[in-house]
Formats: C-alpha cells, sequence, structure tokens
C-alpha cells in the first residue's frame, strides 16, 4: 500500500505542475493579447487625428470640420448643376435652395474653424469629384432621378454629422450643429417627397 503511494505522489506532483505551467503560459498568452490590442486601439485613435478631448462626446471637432467642409461644398456644386440640368421644376427649385442655403453654412463654417485656427479643405476628394462628374453626365429624367436620389442619401449622412456635432463638448461647435441641422432635416424631407414623387409618375408610364 505504501508503495502504490509512493509511485502515484509523483505523478501528482507532475499534474500539479504542468497546470502551474499552463495558467502562467495563459497568463503571458492574456497578457500579450492586452498588449497588442492597446497597441492597436492606440494606433487607430492616432490615424484618425482625434485627440481625447476630442472624443470625449459626439463627433470629434477635428472630423466634424473636416467632413461638413467637404460635404457643404458638393452641395453648393450639386445645387449648381440641378439648377441647369433638371428638367423638373420642382427639382430646379430645390437646387436653388439648397445652394443657397449650402453657401451661408458654408461661410458661417469658415468663420468657425478660422477662429479655432482650424485650416478647412480648399479642394473635393478625387472621389466626390467623380460623383459629380457622373452627375453631370446624365440628362433627363436620368439626371433627376440620379440627382433626388443622390440628394436623399448625402442629407442622411449630413443629418448624422451635425446630429453627432450636437454633441461636441465645444460650445460654439455644438451651437452650430444645432443652428444648421434643422436646416439639413428640412432638405432632407422635401428630397424624399420629390422622390417619391418621381418614382409615382413613372409608375403611371
Amino acid at each position: 500500500m505504501k508503495l502504490q503511494q509512493f509511485k502515484i505522489l509523483p505523478i501528482s506532483l507532475l499534474a500539479i505542475a504542468t497546470l502551474a505551467q499552463a495558467c502562467n503560459s495563459n497568463q503571458k498568452k492574456d497578457s500579450a493579447d492586452s498588449t497588442t490590442m492597446t497597441a492597436h486601439s492606440m494606433g487607430h485613435g492616432a490615424a484618425t487625428g482625434d485627440t481625447t478631448d476630442n472624443m470625449k462626446n459626439g463627433t470629434p471637432v477635428n472630423r466634424f470640420f473636416e467632413e461638413a467642409s467637404i460635404s457643404g461644398m458638393v452641395e453648393v456644386e450639386m445645387g449648381k448643376i440641378g439648377q441647369k440640368k433638371a428638367s423638373m421644376p420642382r427639382i430646379k427649385e430645390f437646387a436653388a435652395m439648397i445652394e443657397k442655403d449650402h453657401t451661408e453654412a458654408n461661410e458661417e463654417l469658415i468663420k468657425l474653424a478660422t477662429s479655432k485656427n482650424f485650416k478647412l479643405p480648399v479642394e473635393l476628394p478625387a472621389l466626390k469629384k467623380e460623383h459629380l462628374t457622373d452627375l453631370n453626365r446624365a440628362t433627363g429624367k436620368d439626371f433627376d432621378n440620379y440627382y433626388i436620389n443622390m440628394m436623399v442619401e448625402d442629407h442622411i449622412s449630413d443629418i448624422a454629422l451635425f446630429e453627432g456635432a450636437t454633441k461636441s463638448p465645444d460650445a460654439e461647435v455644438s451651437a452650430f450643429a444645432k443652428k444648421i441641422l434643422p436646416v439639413l432635416q428640412k432638405h432632407y424631407k422635401q428630397a424624399r417627397e420629390i422622390s417619391l414623387l418621381f418614382d409615382q409618375n413613372k409608375d403611371r408610364k
């Protein structure tokens, strides 16, 4: 009986040692994984250019300025194109409103960004230019359909961007976003109404 106990003891010690080694290995792995995730997170934050202050609430200020500026420039250009090429009088009127409202909003955005020493983009990204080129190529009813659908999609993005900015810890940015947001919502509502009307007219033919 004593002999049997003597044989089992080393095996038990070996099992305990193996278990301890496995636990230690897992702890090291977890620590490495945690370090990797932290590094990845830090790298991602650095890539976006967002600061800790900007990320406290809502849309980061830097991102808001840049995206709102680009969006505003696109809307103004689309307003000009719509007035020239739309075949539906209502779309021409809508396009005139878009150009006017977004020109005014852009001017306010420039003043706000300048006061905070933020340099806004002066040129549209290549992808946005391509969208405008594609829009310019369309004619007649195809243009009307393309234009109004782009207006709907663009204003969904604009509204989301400005809603985020209303929560900004920067009081001036938040106030600007709250002022412009109802204008964007009005644009979206009218664009949707025109889009539905356009679809109804197509179904009747």
